[in-house]
C-alpha cells in the first residue's frame, strides 16, 4: 500500500465536509471522490479539491480499486449497510456516529470487519478536541488517580433536528436526542474512565416538544434522554441530552466531568480543560489549566486513523467498541420502555 492513502467521501453535507477537511490536514492522505445524489454538493466538493472523482451512486465510488478509505458519513440507517459494501469492498471506513441503528448492525460491522481484515472507526470526534486530550493525557498521567465516576450532559433549549427529516423518524435514526447528541457525551465519558465494559444501565426518555413543530412534521424519538450506566469494577457513568426542554440558560450546551480518588477534571470551561487536585479539609482545591495538544478535532482523528491502517496504532474506537457503545444506547432504550434496569451482556 502506497503512504498516501486515497480517500473517497460518502454524503457530500456537513459532517462530509468536515471529514474532507481533516483528511486533507492529517497529511498522508488525498481526498479522491464523492459521492452525493445531489449534483451541487459534488460540484462543491470538486471546487475545493480539484482533481477529485464525482458519482452520484456509492456503489461506483466503491468500485473504484483507486480509493483505500472511505467515510461514511450518510444517515443513520444506512451506516451499517454502506459500511460492510465497503468492506467488502476491500476498503478502510470511517463512519460517522452513531455506529449503527443498534446492535445487531454493530456486530455485523465488526464481523465484516474481521472477515475483511480492514480497519473500521467511528466519527465520534469529540474524543480528539483540544480539551478532551488534554484530559485525557492528565488521567493517563495518574493526575486524578482512580477515575471512577463521570458525568456528560448535551443540552440544547430548543434544538429538535428537521432537516430532510430523518433525525426524528425512528426507523432511519434509531432514536432521538440520545443516539444524536447523547452518543457523543456517553462516548467521551467513558472514554475517559478508560472504557470499562458496561454491565447495566437504568434510562428514562421523553418526548415533551413535539407541539413545537410544524403541523406536517411527525416525531416518534425522545427529545430528552437521562441515564446512569454501571460498568465492571465499580465505576459509573451519569448522561443527559436534550434536543428540546426548559432549562436555565446556564444549562444550554455541554458539561463533561470526571470524578478521581485524588482529583477531579473539568473539561470545558472557558479557559479549556482544567484538573482540580490537592484538596483541602473544606474541599477546596486549586484550578490548573490543561494545555492541549496541537494537532485536534477531524485532523487528529483521522491522523489517528491513518497510523491504524498503518499497523503503527490501534483504534481507540473501533470495530469492538462500536458494538459496545451500541449495547449502552440500547439498553438505555429499553430500560426508558421496562421502566427498570437493564443487563448489558458481554458476548
Amino acid at each position: 500500500m502506497s503512504q498516501q492513502l486515497r480517500a473517497g467521501i460518502i454524503g457530500g453535507g456537513w459532517p462530509g465536509q468536515q471529514h474532507a477537511k481533516g483528511y486533507a490536514a492529517a497529511g498522508g492522505f488525498k481526498v479522491a471522490a464523492i459521492a452525493d445524489l445531489i449534483p451541487s454538493r459534488r460540484e462543491k466538493f470538486l471546487s475545493e479539491y480539484p482533481g477529485a472523482k464525482q458519482f452520484a451512486d456509492a456503489a461506483e465510488l466503491l468500485a473504484d480499486g483507486e480509493i483505500d478509505v472511505v467515510s461514511v458519513c450518510l444517515p443513520n440507517y444506512l451506516h451499517a449497510a454502506t459500511t460492510i459494501a465497503a468492506l467488502k469492498a476491500g476498503k478502510h471506513v470511517m463512519c460517522e456516529k452513531p455506529p449503527a441503528m443498534n446492535v445487531k448492525e454493530a456486530k455485523q460491522i465488526e464481523k465484516a470487519a474481521a472477515k475483511a481484515n480492514k480497519i473500521v472507526m467511528y466519527s465520534v470526534q469529540r474524543r480528539f478536541g483540544g480539551p478532551e486530550q488534554a484530559a485525557k493525557q492528565a488521567i493517563e498521567k495518574g493526575y486524578a488517580g482512580d477515575a471512577y465516576h463521570a458525568r456528560g450532559t448535551w443540552m440544547r433549549t430548543r434544538g429538535i433536528p428537521i432537516g430532510t427529516g430523518w433525525f426524528i423518524d425512528k426507523s432511519r435514526a434509531g432514536g432521538g436526542a440520545l443516539i444524536d447528541i447523547g452518543v457523543h457525551l456517553l462516548d467521551l465519558a467513558w472514554f475517559l474512565l478508560g472504557q470499562p465494559r458496561p454491565i447495566g444501565a437504568y434510562g428514562v426518555t421523553h418526548q415533551r416538544f413535539a407541539h413545537t413543530l410544524e403541523e406536517n412534521k411527525k416525531i416518534d424519538v425522545d427529545d430528552a434522554a437521562f441515564a446512569m450506566i454501571r460498568f465492571e469494577g465499580g465505576k459509573s457513568l451519569e448522561l443527559a441530552a436534550s434536543w428540546a426542554i426548559n432549562q436555565s440558560p446556564q444549562q444550554q450546551g455541554t458539561i463533561c466531568r470526571v470524578y478521581g480518588e485524588k482529583a477531579a477534571i473539568e473539561v470545558y470551561t472557558p479557559e479549556g480543560a482544567v484538573l482540580y487536585r490537592n484538596f483541602d479539609a473544606k474541599g477546596d482545591a486549586k484550578p490548573h489549566p490543561l494545555k492541549p495538544p496541537k494537532l485536534v478535532s477531524h485532523a487528529a482523528l483521522m491522523r489517528h486513523f491513518r497510523e491504524c491502517i498503518l499497523g503503527k496504532a490501534t483504534p481507540i474506537i473501533g470495530a469492538k467498541e462500536g458494538v459496545q457503545l451500541m449495547q449502552m444506547i440500547e439498553a438505555i432504550y429499553k430500560s426508558s420502555e421496562s421502566g427498570k434496569s437493564v443487563e448489558i451482556k458481554n458476548n
